[in-house]
């Protein structure tokens, strides 16, 4: 059982009261450091909020990869020089497997809509 509030939940209820009830009274230079500093809790939040899913996105891509003696840093190194000689074209796996692990990370760090309450 986990336990809650969870540590995503927590770091989100600090993003929104900093956004709700610090930034609105700041100006300048304060306001942009708070504003920056939810920004960051909110990035957080949601990676922890994506760890499974993106580890799993990911752990696609390396069965794809499957170089399993390279580190991780190898084998994207080599993946991306597969890729560029055109090595894995029209290779529907990988491509399932990259665009998950894409729209997990653009969710973390670039979300559409930001939650708000």
């Amino acid at each position: 059982m986990r336990d809650r509030p969870n540590g995503a939940a927590l770091l989100e209820v600090a993003r929104l009261s900093l956004l709700e009830q610090v930034a609105p009274a700041l100006k300048g230079q304060p306001r942009y450091l708070v504003l920056m500093v939810a920004n960051a809790i909110g990035v957080a939040a949601r990676e922890i909020k994506e760890k499974d899913r993106y580890e799993h996105a990911w752990d696609a891509v390396a069965r794809v990869a499957d170089d399993v003696d390279d580190s991780a840093d190898a084998r994207v190194i080599g993946l991306a020089k597969s890729l560029r000689s055109g090595e894995f074209d029209a290779h529907s796996a990988l491509y399932r497997a990259l665009t998950e692990a894409v729209e997990v990370a653009a969710s973390i760090w670039k979300p559409a809509k930001p939650a708000q309450r």
